[in-house]
């Protein structure tokens, strides 16, 4: 008979499920805030508050994780893997924040296209990591990760673009200097959306 004292391996992934639910939730708010570019104030607050959703759930793994001898994966692991789940919400709340303060008239194409990059890079995320429970389909989980790093890459492209475009027909400064910073936020989404896969990645090669 196990031993009370030894927890269950699916409390932490468990804690993820919850976590996860909070950043698909968060993703479709932030696409349809960019998208639709209506309410934006009500919007934004709506991603705040998923954000302090995300940031209970991670506060709540990191106290198991001090209260837990025997952990399902590396303890430093789950603790990276919260810790990076959390910053991709505090990326997509500061972004959402600044398409507020900066009264923006409308999204632009590019915009819009990063948002729907970032919301189909949490949908692979979540479903790589709901994966990693039992690690019974580890080439489901690369294929998802590979389709981040996809993703990530047409995320740089569009980047790099928009960059070179905003310098070669520069708008009023103030806008630009506006977009400039929306779409650095943006990628810096994207970017972490990438370092979350990278740190699932390493917990598949472990566990594999």
């Amino acid at each position: 008979m196990r031993f009370s004292l030894i927890p269950r391996e699916e409390k932490f992934f468990d804690m993820f499920d919850e976590a996860l639910a909070v950043l698909n939730r968060a993703a479709q708010r932030f696409l349809d805030m960019v998208t639709k570019f209506d309410r934006l104030p009500e919007r934004s607050n709506e991603l705040k508050e998923e954000e302090h959703a995300c940031d209970k759930v991670v506060e709540r793994i990191i106290t198991a994780l001090d209260r837990t001898f025997i952990t399902p994966i590396d303890r430093e692991d789950i603790h990276t893997l919260a810790t990076r789940l959390d910053d991709i919400l505090d990326n997509m709340e500061e972004t959402a924040h600044r398409f507020v303060a900066f009264r923006i008239e409308k999204p632009t194409p590019a915009a819009e296209a990063m948002a729907r990059i970032i919301h189909e890079c949490c949908s692979h995320l979540a479903e790589a990591l709901r994966l990693c429970r039992d690690m019974r389909d580890v080439e489901g989980i690369q294929t998802r990760l590979r389709e981040i790093g996809r993703l990530e890459n047409e995320g740089d492209r569009i980047y790099r673009e928009t960059d070179s475009v905003l310098f070669a027909n520069p708008p009023d400064i103030l806008l630009l200097i506006k977009w400039r910073e929306l779409y650095g936020w943006l990628e810096e989404t994207i970017d972490a959306c990438k370092d979350l896969a990278m740190i699932i990645s390493e917990v598949v090669v472990k566990g594999s």
